[in-house]
């Protein structure tokens, strides 16, 4: 299991706990009156990524996660002492990167070699059977994210809280970047070039090879102080993961992304 796999485990159980144990203890709070309270606020944060590939895929294996800046806006709506609903929109950056020998998608150099394979005997290059090249690449995914959380909190000046909840991810923009000058092989072990080097450069938008809607479910851990009377700082840790896989067809694997998400912002009551 990743560092990071192993953070967003813990974070989960952290979270479920906690939220179990401020359940208890709803009862209590709901004998007490509280008036509403609608809270907007900023944040920034910085993401440590978790891109997993559910099949032995060779376009999927071996990718390593990417790390970025994330930011957004909460609209917190209080119902009691205790619990709050809390809806969110956020700019998340996922993703990941893989570096060496690796398979390249089917391109005019394939097209070609199949074109000559009647006088070859070559096996047909396709997806399945795919050309090799050795390059740096990486698949840059950004989305729109729209938590919709319940919150439990605790404290007055000083207040603890944890949120669990679904999410819904919009796919923005997603652009797989080459680079490298690679020959080009017909084995996953390079035995068999079949090209001089030549520059394997470029920017790529894949989104259409990807699910424009990902759903996934995420925990968070957090605190906040009071900063006058109507202002809040808050910091707070949280785990996210999608639950169905990003790519349209299986030819290119299945993957799931979420992350570990670390943020700073600054909440302001108006009413």
């Amino acid at each position: 299991m990743t560092l990071i796999n192993k953070n967003l485990l813990c974070l989960f159980i952290i979270g479920a706990s906690i939220s179990s144990f401020a359940q208890d203890n709803t009862s209590e709070s709901d004998t007490e009156t509280t008036k509403t309270e609608i809270k907007i606020g900023a944040k920034i944060g910085y993401s440590l990524g978790s891109l997993t590939s559910n099949t032995e895929n060779v376009f999927t294996d071996n990718y390593e996660s990417i790390s970025g800046i994330d930011f957004g806006l909460t609209f917190e709506f209080k119902l009691t002492a205790l619990v709050s609903m809390q809806a969110e929109l956020n700019y998340t950056h996922r993703g990941g990167e893989r570096n060496g020998l690796q398979p390249v998608t089917a391109n005019e150099l394939s097209e070609t070699l199949n074109s000559l394979y009647p006088f070859t005997g070559l096996p047909l290059i396709t997806n399945a059977n795919p050309l090799y090249a050795t390059f740096d690449s990486e698949s840059d995914l950004q989305y729109l994210e729209v938590p919709a959380l319940i919150k439990f909190g605790w404290g007055d000046n000083l207040r603890f809280s944890a949120a669990i909840g679904p999410y819904v991810g919009i796919l923005l923009k997603a652009t797989q970047v080459n680079s490298g000058t690679s020959q080009f092989y017909l084995d996953s072990e390079a035995t068999m070039p079949i090209s001089e080097a030549v520059s394997l450069n470029a920017n790529t938008d894949i989104k259409d090879d990807l699910k424009t809607i990902n759903f996934g479910g995420t925990f968070a851990i957090g605190i906040s102080k009071n900063i006058g009377d109507m202002g809040q700082l808050f910091v707070d840790a949280r785990a996210s993961y999608g639950f169905n896989s990003i790519q349209i067809k299986d030819e290119y694997g299945e993957s799931n992304i979420g992350g570990v998400i670390f943020s700073l912002g600054y909440a302001y009551t108006l009413q």
